[in-house]
Formats: structure tokens, sequence, C-alpha cells
């Protein structure tokens, strides 16, 4: 019942649960992202967005979180992952992802 009235009023207020890798290495956004999944789902979150920027502060320009969070994402952030989207900004360059997640086991049991 409580996820369900907080869910509502996020949902009401346009509040989404958000991650901000910024200033984190590969390994510790990696651990941090699947941390943050998991209570996520477990809290009955569906929808969650991952800021890991654009690079400008990285050495080439690029940062590496933006092409690393997506691809695991797509392989080992599949169990909690419906899908997500880029969150490109006006120049066409994403910093950040709306993730889709998949409903918690709890909330996929039928009722008795």
């Amino acid at each position: 019942m409580w996820n369900e009235l907080r869910s509502a009023l996020r949902d009401l207020l346009g509040i989404t649960p958000t991650l901000d890798l910024h200033g984190l290495g590969v390994k510790e956004a990696l651990a941090t992202t699947e941390e943050f999944l998991r209570h996520a789902q477990s809290q009955g979150d569906r929808v969650v967005r991952i800021v890991y920027g654009k690079g400008h502060g990285s050495p080439g320009g690029k940062g590496v979180l933006r092409d690393v969070i997506p691809h695991w994402l797509d392989n080992e952030g599949a169990r909690w992952v419906e899908r997500y989207q880029r969150l490109p900004d006006e120049s066409g360059a994403d910093g950040s992802v709306k993730i889709f997640l998949r409903p918690s086991p709890k909330e996929r049991e039928p009722e008795n």
C-alpha cells in the first residue's frame, strides 16, 4: 500500500528517483547503478533516471560512463531494466537515461 501511495505522489508531483554518477569511476558507477536499480525495483518504482554526464570535463571530451552505462543496462542490468531511453539535450548530446524497470518479483506474484 505504501509503495502505491509513494508512487502516486511522485507521479502527481513529477518526481523521478535520480542517481547522479558524476565524478565516479567505472567500477564504482556500475556498483552504485546496480544497487540503485535493485533498491528502486524493491520499492516498486517503475521509472528512474540515471545521470552520467556528457563528459565535457573528461579527457578527450567524451565521458566513459556515457558508453558504459547503456551497455551495462543492455546486458548485466537487463534483469531489472525493461527498457530505457537516452535523454538528449537541445544539442543532441545525452548525459542521462530514463529507465523503465521490470516489476519486482513481489509484484509479479499472483494474489491468493
